[in-house]
């Protein structure tokens, strides 16, 4: 403790410390523990309390991101059901089954052939064990009766066959009469698909 007081006191006198009077003194010690609070607070605790607010924060967008991620899931597992369902669908129809020959038969089953200005069959490469195939057409001069008809008998669930896109005007030169253009898609297994 002596050796402390010792070194304390020259410093004391030389900074004019044994000068002040009493009420000087308290507003320095006053001053200094302002100071030393401040530092404290500033070098310390307002890195702390910032370090807590960050990490709340990220722990609010990590919650989000991992209930997206489940979302995510759900939805993903549902796909695979329906990709295993629309699988066991394609599996049934029958050997050697087409678009574009279901088409015709469609047309014909309807009285819509005659209809038919243009057919042209694609395929679209897909990842997957699933390839696209798809048919535009054009029927032109149609009833609106023979439209729908058509249209109910080429939508089949049982075959995965869909709609992908219709468009229906007037036919311009007799009243009654429609031209439709439509994209008729389905899905069919790659060769040595599952």
């Amino acid at each position: 403790m002596k050796n402390i007081s010792s070194v304390l006191q020259p410093l004391l006198e030389k900074s004019g410390w044994q000068r002040l009077d009493r009420r000087e003194k308290m507003m320095v010690a006053g001053l200094g523990a302002f100071v030393f609070v401040f530092l404290l607070y500033t070098l310390f605790f307002a890195p702390l309390l910032t370090n807590r607010t960050d990490l709340q924060k990220s722990l609010v967008k990590k919650e989000a991101q991992l209930q997206e991620i489940r979302k995510m899931q759900q939805e993903y597992s549902l796909l695979q059901t329906q990709s295993t369902d629309i699988k066991s669908r394609i599996g049934r129809r029958p050997k050697g089954f087409t678009l574009f020959s279901f088409i015709e038969q469609q047309a014909a089953k309807t009285r819509v052939k005659k209809n038919i200005k243009y057919m042209k069959p694609s395929e679209v490469e897909r990842e997957g064990v699933l390839q696209e195939s798809r048919v535009d057409m054009k029927l032109q001069e149609i009833t609106t009766a023979n439209l729908v008809a058509f249209l109910e008998r080429l939508e089949s669930e049982e075959n995965v066959i869909y709609i992908n896109r219709l468009s229906i005007k007037d036919h311009g030169k007799e009243a009654g009469y429609l031209n439709a253009v439509l994209q008729v898609l389905t899905f069919r297994l790659k060769d040595g698909g599952v």
